[in-house]
């Protein structure tokens, strides 16, 4: 065979023959070499490979240890924040009765004016009744119920004169769409003093709105307004939580409230706004008559 005679083809596929063939020799002089090379060399070369490893494997596991921890750490800070900026909003409930006192439930100022929401269930027909706010004691009588949303409201019974009238500081209360699946949320209870548990959002129960104009014919689907969030459910003890207990997100603010003891659910609590504006009304028209 004449080689100058190839083509460019048949040069390209010589070239890459010579290279396969060259490189298999290469191989087996290479491996016949370790073979026949004294035992130190080869447990050098295994002992700079093995110390390769372990060099670089703790530094990686280091790194991802510290992140885990400086992510527990804010949260744990977070927490401790959360608590102490509602010191001043959750309160303990109690029934003054001729046997002494007696743990209804908890609840929240809504209200600067000194106005409590608590779950209806809390309260029974007669009740005298007073909320602990840490270790202050007040004063409360019952002044509205939304029975739809089994919430109560009490107010603060004070002195009228607008001179020593004292002002509360009130929940910051959000909507539940600004909650996510899995995330971080804090619920307060302790029957003799506060206590703080715990966990996540574990899902939530909805409700379909469908709009007014939508077809309900079999030939055309209805379409969905909204979907309105009923309930929050959380992973938190149930055992733990009592009528009127809060749950709040990492910022402090109150997305929900218990509704009935023992349960780990919670109703969002986003109306408040508008029967707090109901009940000023009806006081201001109570005090105009």
């Amino acid at each position: 065979m004449d080689i100058e005679k190839l083509t460019k083809a048949q040069t390209v596929l010589l070239t890459l023959l010579i290279s396969f063939v060259t490189s298999i020799a290469t191989g087996i002089v290479t491996v016949t070499l370790m073979d026949q090379a004294p035992p130190a060399i080869t447990q050098t070369i295994q002992r700079v490979v093995t110390k390769t490893i372990e060099t670089v494997s703790p530094e990686n596991t280091q790194t991802a240890s510290a992140k885990n921890d400086i992510v527990a750490v804010k949260e744990q800070n977070s927490v401790a924040d959360v608590v102490d900026k509602t010191k001043e909003i959750f309160g303990r409930i109690v029934n003054k009765t001729e046997n002494g006192e007696i743990f209804s439930g908890f609840g929240i100022f809504v209200d600067k004016s000194g106005i409590f929401m608590t779950n209806s269930s809390n309260l029974v027909e007669g009740g005298d009744y007073a909320v602990y706010i840490g270790d202050r004691k007040i004063d409360l009588q019952k002044i509205s119920i939304n029975e739809s949303k089994h919430i109560a409201y009490l107010k603060v019974v004070q002195n009228d004169s607008p001179i020593f009238k004292t002002f509360f500081k009130e929940a910051n209360i959000v909507s539940p769409d600004s909650l996510k699946l899995g995330q971080s949320i804090i619920v307060l209870g302790g029957i003799e003093s506060t206590e703080v548990f715990t966990g996540i959002v574990s899902g939530f129960v909805k409700d379909n709105l469908l709009d007014d104009t939508a077809s309900t014919t079999p030939s055309e689907s209805s379409e969905i307004k909204d979907l309105s969030i009923l309930a929050i459910k959380t992973n938190v003890s149930s055992p733990s939580v009592f009528g009127g207990a809060p749950v709040l997100n990492l910022k402090g603010e109150v997305v929900g409230i218990n509704i009935e003891t023992g349960t780990n659910s919670f109703i969002p609590v986003d109306f408040v706004s508008f029967d707090i504006k109901n009940i000023l009304n009806q006081d201001s028209a109570k005090k105009i008559d």
